[in-house]
């Protein structure tokens, strides 16, 4: 295996799209989320864009029933030389339309407690597949758009941050957050030149 948590970086996050993922809709596709009572057992393999090997490779052990199942994943790390053998659990939730939507149920640790959250994807940050949340993860796109808000707030707190009809919600909420955060400085600053105002008149 190869290749993997290698993101692109701004802050000191990771991106998603730098990382091997598992996605519930691609076991759809390859047929490993019908039910069946008996175990199914492969290789699962992702390729870079162009190449013809694979950068990346795991084996796995997948039990599906109607409601749930488990997907045993074994893989060794190419550096380390680490083994790793663990079972993440899979649940189907009832659409309202009708069908079935499965889910991966997060198995990483975190803080002594296990994580649990139902997510549609795990990435491979470090040893172990989990869920954005636990490996901290972000977006190309989300990191490139906080690098434009905090460089323009860099260059001084009345920046022009642009046309906002242009912005994303995420590019929106972040820009909230930062011009807050100046609006409570300039506040603090406010309130300290009263103070020493106050005192200058006091003192007079």
């Amino acid at each position: 295996m190869g290749g993997f948590g290698s993101g692109q970086r701004w802050t000191k996050k990771v991106c998603v799209e730098g990382c091997t993922a598992l996605d519930t809709s691609e076991l759809k596709r390859m047929g490993l989320l019908v039910p069946r009572p008996a175990a199914r057992n492969g290789t699962l393999r992702w390729y870079r864009k162009g190449a013809s090997e694979p950068s990346s490779a795991v084996g796995y052990t997948i039990v599906v029933g109607e409601t749930g199942g488990v997907l045993r994943l074994d893989y060794q790390m190419t550096r380390s030389r680490e083994k790793l053998d663990y079972a993440v659990e899979l649940v189907a939730t009832t659409c309202h339309l009708g069908g079935r939507r499965w889910w991966f149920i997060c198995p990483l640790t975190r803080n002594g407690m296990t994580c649990t959250r139902r997510v549609r994807k795990l990435y491979l940050c470090g040893s172990y597949f989990g869920c954005r949340y636990c490996h901290d993860l972000t977006y190309t796109s989300r990191q490139e758009s906080d690098g434009r808000v905090y460089a323009a707030l860099r260059r001084g707190p009345h920046h022009d941050f642009g046309d906002i009809r242009g912005m994303s919600v995420s590019q929106l909420g972040l820009t909230l957050k930062v011009l807050t955060a100046e609006q409570k400085r300039l506040d603090r600053l406010g309130k300290r030149l009263d103070r020493f105002t106050a005192r200058r008149t006091k003192g007079q």
